[in-house]
């Protein structure tokens, strides 16, 4: 990387869950890229488009080193499948059999 000018800042490890946000931004059009580090907080514009192009980068992006789902994991992520395709009755059957109503 010599001869190029990058800036490299380390996101703040303490503060894990704010430690990297996005949203609109208030004093411009698009988007903010807010990064917090240790130096203190590092703000990216980003135009809606480039905004989007980064969402869809990440967003398909898996776990550096996923972690083994356990059963558990995968019976929650079926129940979840099966209930978002069920009607309203078939819900509250599904509430009442895991409550042990049945």
């Amino acid at each position: 990387m010599s001869g190029r000018n990058i800036e490299r800042r380390v996101v703040d490890a303490e503060r894990p869950l704010t430690g990297v946000t996005y949203g609109p931004s208030v004093d411009a059009d698009g988007y903010v890229l807010t990064l917090i580090t240790a130096d203190g907080p590092l703000e990216v514009e980003c135009d809606e488009e480039a905004m989007y192009l980064l969402w869809t980068e990440v967003r398909g992006t898996p776990w550096p080193d996923p972690p083994t789902p356990t059963e558990t994991d995968l019976l929650v992520t079926r129940l979840v499948e099966l209930a978002d395709g069920a009607d309203e009755e078939m819900l509250k059957e599904a509430i009442r059999a895991l409550r042990g109503e049945r």
